[in-house]
This record gives C-alpha cells, structure tokens and sequence, in this order.
C-alpha cells in the first residue's frame, strides 16, 4: 500500500490512515514481526484491527474454490481486558450485525465468510481471542496453526509469548488452498521501561535478515511546555494545561486527533502524576508504578545516593534462585543503617551460569571483604536429575550460603520495611546506590500487588504479589537483610578459587 492511501477493502468498509504517517509506515512494512507503540488515544490497536482484516482480504485465493483462507489469534493478557478493550475494538470495525456473530464460548472465535461476488474472490477468515490468564490458552496458543497473529498490549505479556507465535505463524491455509500470502507476528503497545524486552529489542538489539522486526512509535498526544515559552497571561485560556508541575498542550502532530474529542489530551491529564502522563499521553519510555507496590514505604528521592563499601564490614549477599536468579550486595553499618552497593540481575539463566557470574561479581567488587551469603531456602532441594541442591552449585564454586530461616513472604517484606522506616542520623535506615537500576524500579512499585477490584469506594488487590521481571531482585534483598538476623557460619573472602572457609560466629539483627 502506497503511504497517505487508503487500504485495499470489499465494499462497504472504509478505512484511511493517510493522516497517520507512523500507522502508513506499519502498513507498508512486511516485517516477519512489527510493534507500533503510542500513547493513549493514538489509534494503535484500530490500526492492529485494521492490519488483520487487509492481509485476510490481500490472501491469495485457493486454486480449490477460489476462496481466501486466512486464520488469526489475537492475544491480551486476561480475559476482562480482553472483552472489554480487545474485543470491543473489533467489533468497532467488524460489526457483528454485518459481518457475522461471535462465538462467545471458549475460545471467543469470529470467523467471517464472504461469498465470492462480482468476479471478487470470497474469504473465509477465522480470528481467535485468547487471554494468557488461563493456561488452557496459553497451550492453545502453542499449538495453533495461524496465518499471522496479533499481540494487544504486548508489554503486558512475556516475551516468550511472541516468540512462541513466531513458530506457530505461516502454517495456515494449507499448500492445497495457496499457502498463506503473509505471515507474521504484529503488536502494539504503550510505552514501557527502558529495561523491558519490547524496550530492547525497539532500541538496542533490533532483529534484522530476512525476517527482521520492525518498531514504529507514534508521536505523543502532549508535549511539555518550558516556561520561557508560556505565555506570560492566562495560559490555561490558550490551550494550555498544568499538572504534576509541569505546563503541557496538545500536540498538533498527534495521530488520530481527528477521531478523538476536542481537549481529549488536556482532560486525560487531570489528577495524574508526572510518570504518568510521561507515559500515557507523551508517549515516552517511563517506569510507571501499577497496582499497590510490595514496599510503600520505599522513597527513592530519599533513599538513592552515591554509596561506596566501607572497609572492615562484611558484605551481606542475597540470593534468589530460580530462573531468573538475582543477587544484592549490602553492608551493615555501626549504626544499625544498611547500604545496598550492587544488584545482579539475571534472565533464562541456569544456575551454573549464575554462579560463575556471582563469583566474578565478588571477585571484581568485593575482592578483600568478608561475605556473607544467603540464599532463598527452596534452594535446598534436590534437582531431580543430578540429586544437588542450589547451595550444593555454590559451594562447588566457592561459596559458603546458608538458606534463611523461612522464605515467608511477609517476614522478607518486613526485613527491608523496618529500616526503611528509621531515620539514622538524619538519614533514612535503609539507602540504596544509585546505580542499582532493577532494584530501585522493584522497590518503587515494580514489584506490586496487582489490582483485581474496585468496590464500594475502594481499590481491591491481590494478596501476593505479581511475580514479573521485577520480584526476583525485590526477593534477593530480602533475604540479604533477613539472613543477617541469625547467627550465621560464613567465610572470610580469600582469592575466590580457595576452598570455602569456615569463619567466626556473627550475630546481625536486622530489627536492631
């Protein structure tokens, strides 16, 4: 499709995006897999609607009977999200009362057919809704034969996720009916962290070859107004909006203002604070807290400074296994303040992996300090396969962990809650270095309680937290400051390939 033209349609369905130029773009592109991201109001997930219905009517048709075979999922994050955003914004642009009823029983399926008229070809296009909440989607989404999918919210969802469609893309229709014209793997999102996948993948690491992705990000629906730019007398009665201490107008070259009410942006903004509105309605890359964070009490303003180790005082080690493992670096000082120095954050890691890396961490930052480490208590059981435990891996490369007395949610919670919530010498109890990125964003509602509710005035959230890319550096603090609570044998650093020590007795308590 030509840029400014209007799509390829069977009559009656009108569609022009020729004043979108980011949404042209995504159109024109025949990427093996492509994000559009914008902020709110921008039209991203119409265009996604959009996309899915021109490539079921540019499918070539079958040599059997002439019809066009074309088969999608589309895919949200939970099924309230799905009904009610997905869904809804299809049937904006696929009416049932025109193109057919939806099977409401799960899987939500729309399949539309059109016969053959005017020397056009007929299609036979099957869409189905999947939200991963339900595991019996999550299956079925790995096992579905699909011409193209597409990801609504895609930064809602694991990465493995997209990866999965990748495989299960380009299998429908069969070689008897064509094959299929296209094949792909289309998302969209609103902005999210710059240490998330999507971030990666748009920004740094971006796919190329012959199936390489594309990333198209829409322009923002406000922008931020400095002050020597404002007029000088009643700026709100010239178009111009004060919140979260910031001035902001609408900005003109915004897509989709022409499908939106006038002052859509001015009045999205009221009430919301500044990360927000960076987000939402600016459209930048902004860590936005959701839900209810595990750590309230965490005031990074505060709390985050330029920390260096002090010498004579052991260096304490958290660990979380998994997956995911993570690790933070924390000392403890005279006063009762602890200071965390380091974090490592790991991702699709085996353990082995991780303990060499920990290893050269400790080698590198930690070189004459005495350690002490400890480690989620799950790590004591035994790997099926090889019968060693996770200390058993450490110990192996040098490390003396102890597992902590319980992994209990709430007695982590409270480990890091208490000294954040002491003043020491003018200075809160629990500071935390700057550079400690992942650790900073888990304290400041990364790691959070999801919320599921709102009734009778007040929001409801779940009572354990949202395990996501956040909560295994947020568990790894936790048993850093909950291990020192008891007494504990450790070892005295030596040059890290020495054979674990035994050294004295400690005595550390958190709470005191």
């Amino acid at each position: 499709m030509d840029k400014g033209a209007v799509m390829e349609q069977p009559k009656g369905l009108k569609l022009d995006f020729s004043s979108a130029p980011t949404v042209a773009g995504f159109f024109n592109s025949n990427a093996f897999v492509r994000g559009l991201m914008g902020p709110v109001g921008s039209g991203k997930s119409y265009a996604c609607c959009a996309e899915i219905f021109r490539r079921a009517v540019q499918q070539r048709p079958s040599p059997r009977d002439g019809i066009k075979y074309s088969r999608f999922a589309i895919v949200r994050n939970t099924h309230p999200m799905l009904r009610t955003t997905t869904l809804k914004t299809w049937l904006e642009l696929l009416p049932e009362a025109t193109w057919g009823p939806v099977k409401y029983a799960p899987p939500i399926t729309h399949h539309i057919k059109l016969p053959p008229r005017d020397g056009a070809a007929g299609i036979d296009m099957e869409v189905i809704f999947l939200a991963l909440d339900d595991p019996k989607d999550v299956r079925k989404v790995l096992s579905l034969e699909l011409t193209g999918a597409w990801v609504n919210e895609c930064r809602e969802l694991p990465k493995a996720i997209i990866d999965g469609l990748t495989h299960r893309v380009g299998r429908y229709p069969s070689k008897a009916d064509g094959g299929p014209s296209w094949r792909g793997v289309i998302m969209d999102s609103n902005p999210c962290d710059d240490d998330h996948w999507y971030f990666r993948l748009a920004e740094k690491e971006t796919p190329v070859g012959r199936f390489k992705w594309e990333f198209f990000r829409q322009p923002g629906g406000v922008l931020e107004v400095p002050l020597d730019e404002l007029p000088e007398e009643m700026p709100e009665a010239q178009g111009y909006t004060h919140q979260a201490g910031k001035w902001w107008q609408t900005n003109p070259h915004a897509e989709n203002l022409k499908n939106l009410p006038n002052g859509y942006y001015d009045q999205l903004l009221g009430g919301k604070n500044l990360d927000w509105i960076r987000c939402y309605a600016k459209g930048e890359y902004t860590f936005v807290q959701e839900g209810r964070p595990v750590w309230p009490e965490y005031n990074d303003a505060m709390m985050a400074d330029d920390l260096e180790p002090l010498e004579n005082l052991p260096v304490h080690v958290g660990l979380d296994f998994g997956l995911t493992p993570a690790a933070v670096f924390a000392q403890r000082l005279p006063n009762g303040r602890w200071n965390v120095l380091h974090e490592l954050v790991s991702f699709d890691m085996g353990l082995e992996r991780f303990c060499t890396m920990l290893k050269a961490e400790l080698e590198t930052y930690f070189p004459r300090y005495q350690t002490l480490i400890w480690g989620d208590p799950a790590g004591q059981q035994r790997d099926q396969i090889f019968e060693t435990t996770a200390f058993d891996h450490l110990k192996v490369h040098g490390m003396l962990a102890r597992p902590t007395a319980t992994n209990e949610f709430r007695t982590r919670r409270e480990a890091l809650a208490i000294p954040m919530g002491r003043l020491i010498e003018g200075k809160p109890g629990f500071m935390i270095d700057r550079k400690c990125m992942r650790l900073r964003k888990s304290l400041g509602g990364g790691y959070h309680f999801k919320r599921v509710a709102i009734g009778a005035g007040q929001e409801r959230f779940k009572d354990s937290p949202n395990k996501n890319q956040h909560s295994h550096v947020g568990d790894a603090a936790g048993y850093c400051l909950l291990g020192s609570e008891h007494k504990i044998m450790t070892k005295r650093a030596q040059p890290m390939g020495g054979r674990p020590v035994q050294a004295k007795v400690l005595d550390f308590d958190v709470f005191g």
